[in-house]
């Protein structure tokens, strides 16, 4: 191999090497478009908590007080202490992203008791919940009918209401008869006589 044959095989090796270079960096960015999904993503990149090492999110002392509560349970190391802290967070970390998943197919945004209901039921991980978390089923409301069929059904039906309530015209019939006679007893019952 010659000279002036090396050096346009380096050529082409650099130029393969810049060009593998430049695919690299095009994976790993993304296409901006300004969109309200694109701000959100960096909102929610952005709030994501950095977690110090030896640290949880979780106050370790109420952490240490919920397991203090349990009196079958001897001291608690601190190291353990801490690993139950972080296995509650990862706990309910899984069980809100099922949950979000769950109200996102739906279309919504907001989690409802009914999302964590369904994936409690749904979910083995989560199936000790079942107890605990009750699917309650709903119905939706009845439709109500016009004004007009309302009001003519609650006329065409008397109700015992109705026995005692009287009309105008009624009561004047009834203020012409003479009123019934009432007896009481001893211990205080009425009845007519």
């Amino acid at each position: 191999m010659s000279v002036s044959e090396a050096q346009p095989r380096q050529d082409e090796l650099k130029l393969a090497e810049d060009t593998q270079s430049v695919e690299v960096i095009d994976e790993d960015s993304e296409p901006r478009d300004h969109t309200n999904s694109d701000a959100i993503t960096k909102k929610q990149k952005e709030k994501e908590p950095q977690r110090d090492l030896g640290k949880s999110i979780l106050p370790f002392s109420r952490v240490q007080k919920i397991i203090k509560a349990d009196k079958e349970l001897p001291i608690v190391a601190r190291d353990a202490t801490f690993l139950v802290s972080l296995a509650t967070e990862e706990f309910i970390k899984r069980l809100s992203e099922a949950c979000q998943k769950l109200a996102e197919r739906e279309k919504r945004t907001t989690v409802q008791q009914k999302d964590v209901a369904s994936v409690v039921r749904r979910a083995e991980e989560f199936m000790f919940l079942e107890e605990i978390i009750a699917f309650q089923r709903t119905e939706p409301p009845q439709k109500r009918k016009p004004k007009a069929l309302q009001n003519a059904e609650s006329q065409s039906e008397p109700t015992m209401l109705d026995k005692f309530v009287t009309r105008g015209e009624e009561s004047q019939e009834l203020d012409n008869t003479p009123p019934p006679d009432v007896v009481m007893d001893e211990d205080g019952t009425m009845y007519a006589g």
